[in-house]
């Protein structure tokens, strides 16, 4: 389980919203890389809840492995969404393999200041 924030992030178009706190880290199948990207460690289905607000209408979208997941996106001054996320390997040291990997992107037209931006990621099965 991972639960990670920012306040007053300012975000470019099309990119990555940062999570600059960590609130709370509980074992290994969610973790926070660098401080846009969360690695999901371990097959199963994780729900992704994220909130954010900001002074201007702004829209966020989730990216799984660079592609965009329709089911999870907003567009308000305070947005929201829940998802599910299904994870198909475990992430091992083998070369061959990969990581799955989650983004909330800010897919509006315009930079946005997201007054505060939070984000739980839970292992579900």
């Amino acid at each position: 389980m991972l639960e990670a924030y920012s306040i007053n992030a300012v975000v470019g178009t099309n990119e990555p919203i940062p999570f600059n706190n960590v609130t709370l880290k509980k074992g290994c199948t969610a973790e926070l890389q660098g401080t846009s990207t969360i690695v999901l460690n371990k097959c199963g289905v994780y729900m992704v809840s994220f909130d954010a607000s900001s002074a201007a209408v702004t829209s966020a979208q989730l990216y799984k492995n660079g592609i965009a997941q329709p089911q999870a996106q907003s567009t308000d001054t305070s947005i929201s969404f829940t998802t599910l996320v299904q994870v198909s390997t475990n992430n091992s040291c083998c070369p061959c393999s990969s990581p799955t990997t989650i983004q909330i992107i800010n897919t509006d037209d315009a930079e946005a200041t997201f007054t505060n931006a939070n984000v739980v990621v839970t292992k579900l099965v």
